[in-house]
């Protein structure tokens, strides 16, 4: 289910701070209109940010774009150690606010977090490098905290191994009834189901719904139904031993056929050469 998250202020600070221990979050795809910064620490799994899947190690360091809708899954820990993931949620808004009024040193980063379109995914070196930043960005507190933010963002802009996640641009719904017509489609997408019957939930045209899709989303019904579904087989593949048959057909699709050609067009992989790769990484060292 595609849930938006409301993310409660942090006492004392003009952005928010998460942290958890023990666990990660369950698989669960959700959204936010802010920007996401995510750090996690002594864990393995899936990392699913828009149309992008892929695995995630010891550390990971990910920028997810406002209104992407991401969640992280994971396998196993490393070593026995506990899972940490620490996130920081924060605007441009805000950024851009405090480079207008006298800090103008956070205009270059501004600009670079504004041509962010789906997020980004940034290299083990780095990782390992601002990990104690991390470590201080938990115990520090008023503005110590703000400038370790700000200092850990500076240099994440400038990552030689940054991967740059695409895709679209999300703007943030605000319509209910694409909202209503979300929520059905990502309770039901492993179903068969038409733009009709989101529009019957959504109390709403067909072509009322498909308008509102191209214009908060910039997507079309098939395009979102077949990504979210391509999502749903990368992480069977990744976390099941399922045939492949049996994985397309719990995917949701409706015939072998079309799932190894939709598989194949947003992958750029086979079904099988995906789930081959993700075995031999996971036997690489970390």
């Amino acid at each position: 289910m595609l849930v938006k998250e409301w993310i409660a202020p942090t006492p004392g600070q003009s952005w928010q701070y998460f942290y958890s221990a023990d666990h990660l979050c369950p698989f669960q795809w959700h959204y936010h209109p802010e920007f996401e910064l995510t750090f996690t620490q002594n864990a393995r799994g899936m990392r699913y940010v828009g149309g992008d899947a892929a695995e995630f190690g010891a550390l990971d360091l990910v920028l997810v774009a406002p209104n992407q809708p991401h969640t992280w899954q994971a396998a196993t820990n490393i070593d026995g150690s506990l899972q940490t993931v620490q996130v920081a949620f924060f605007t441009l808004e805000w950024l851009q606010t405090l480079a207008a009024q006298g800090a103008p040193e956070l205009l270059p980063l501004s600009r670079w977090l504004a041509q962010i379109r789906q997020g980004v995914v940034f290299g083990a070196a780095m990782a390992q490098t601002l990990q104690p930043k991390f470590t201080e960005l938990h115990h520090a507190r008023g503005l110590a905290r703000l400038m370790c933010l700000l200092d850990i963002l500076c240099q994440l802009q400038h990552d030689p191994d940054l991967r740059l996640l695409q895709g679209q641009a999300v703007a943030q719904i605000q319509d209910t009834r694409l909202a209503s017509a979300l929520h059905y489609l990502q309770q039901h997408y492993t179903e068969a189901i038409t733009l009709d019957d989101l529009a019957r939930v959504a109390k709403a045209s067909s072509a009322t719904v498909k308008r509102l899709l191209a214009v908060q989303m910039q997507t079309n019904f098939s395009a979102l139904l077949a990504q979210l579904r391509i999502g749903h087989a990368c992480n069977l593949l990744h976390a099941t031993t399922l045939p492949i048959p049996a994985l397309a057909q719990a995917s949701g699709f409706p015939s072998l056929s079309q799932f190894y050609r939709k598989f194949t067009e947003l992958k750029n992989t086979s079904p099988a050469s995906y789930r081959k790769n993700l075995s031999n990484q996971t036997l690489l060292p970390q």
